[in-house]
Parts: C-alpha cells; sequence; structure tokens
C-alpha cells in the first residue's frame, strides 16, 4: 500500500520559527501539527504521537524539560528535535538528558536558527 505520510508535531511561541519549521517540514513532506499552547501539544503527543517532535525549550508558563519526563513516562519514541534561544548549555543539558532517558534526539539547535541544517535533520529522520 502507499506509505502513510509521517508526521510533524511542533510546539514554539515564535510566530517566525513556528512558521519556518512548518514550511520545511511540508516541503520535506511532513504532515505537520503545530501549535504554541502546551495543553493541546501534549495531548496530541499522548494520544497520537507524531514521527518527529519539535520542542522549544523556553516558553513562558512551558518547561520543556517536564515535557521531556512526560515523553520518557510515557515512552514516546518520537525523533526530537530540540531549540533554544536561551544559553548553550541549557540546551546541551537538556540532551544529555534526553538521551539519558532514553529519548530519540535528532538534533539540538540554537535560535537563529539555521533553515539548511532543519531540512538535513527532517530528511535523515525521513531516511531512517
Amino acid at each position: 500500500g502507499i506509505m502513510s505520510k509521517k508526521r510533524l508535531l511542533v510546539i514554539d511561541d515564535d510566530a517566525p520559527i513556528f512558521h519556518l519549521i512548518t514550511a520545511i517540514g511540508e516541503s520535506c513532506g511532513l504532515v505537520v501539527q503545530a501549535t504554541s499552547v502546551p495543553k493541546e501539544f501534549l495531548e496530541i503527543l499522548e494520544t497520537d504521537a507524531p514521527d518527529i517532535v519539535v520542542l522549544d525549550l523556553v516558553m513562558p508558563k512551558f518547561d520543556g524539560i517536564e515535557v521531556l519526563q512526560r515523553m520518557k513516562d510515557q515512552q514516546i519514541k518520537s525523533k526530537l528535535m530540540l531549540i533554544s534561544g536561551a544559553e548553550e548549555d541549557l540546551l546541551a543539558r537538556a540532551s544529555k538528558l534526553a538521551e539519558a532517558w532514553g529519548l530519540n534526539v535528532l538534533a539540538a539547535y540554537r535560535k537563529p536558527l539555521d533553515p539548511t541544517e532543519i531540512v538535513a535533520s527532517f530528511k535523515e529522520a525521513l531516511a531512517s
């Protein structure tokens, strides 16, 4: 049968990034669900886990590390792209933690994002 399309779930409250990642995902042939609402994000993640998750670690009223913990507790195997505008060490800590918890870390990028890196990561995720 036809391969079903891979799905991408994005949470970010930063509109330009939100649109950038959505556009890149669609150009890579992914079905994109994007939200800036943590409750909505967690609902999709926990009821219908996508193939790839893009998680902005630093948002108001939203703790990225807590999301990683929930992904671990629920054994969510989505490939994970972490992004952050905060200092480098938060990103490094979060990726180490996610890996230690057995999560599937695809990449970790600091803002401003480089679209070519994101395309490369999505293609890598789709190839595997």
